[in-house]
């Protein structure tokens, strides 16, 4: 049985990065097996809890004893980097915000090369910004310019 004692700055510490928005899930199972050992919990138990193999409990919590919390970070995705960053998508946003004018994802496509030097195809701008909730609308159609007449 691997024993470990956290103490209270180390607890206080494993709750706020437990709480932190945006944990990615392998971590946070990490820091569970953090906690369960030291709650008493034995190896085996946390696996079967976690759904994790026994061996894979031992070593994060074996190399959290030596390095800390910061043992073990997931490595890097591999694959190409996204050519959109999430700064090219606040811009789009704040452009979009402003309001003034419709916009097409083509037109989008074609600001962002020239605002930015970011090639992108229109289909994959449209996936990102549905992502993050924007859609298009229809623009009111008004004949109150017309009426003054």
């Amino acid at each position: 049985m691997i024993r470990v004692t956290l103490t209270p700055a180390q607890h206080k510490e494993l709750r706020t990065r437990t709480r932190a928005p945006g944990i990615a899930p392998r971590t946070r199972d990490r820091l569970e097996m953090i906690r369960l050992a030291d709650a008493g919990w034995t190896v085996p138990r946390i696996a079967r809890h976690l759904g994790a193999h026994e061996q894979t409990v031992r070593k994060y919590v074996k190399a959290f004893l030596t390095e800390g919390f910061d043992a073990r970070p997931d490595r890097p995705r591999p694959g190409r980097p996204p050519t959109i960053t999430t700064a090219h998508l606040d811009a789009l946003e704040a452009r979009l915000d402003a309001g003034g004018r419709t916009w097409t994802t083509p037109q989008l496509v074609a600001w962002l090369d020239e605002e930015h030097g970011v090639r992108v195809h229109p289909d994959h701008l449209s996936r990102l910004l549905h992502a993050r909730r924007f859609g298009w609308k229809r623009t009111v159609s008004s004949v109150a310019h017309k009426r003054r007449d």
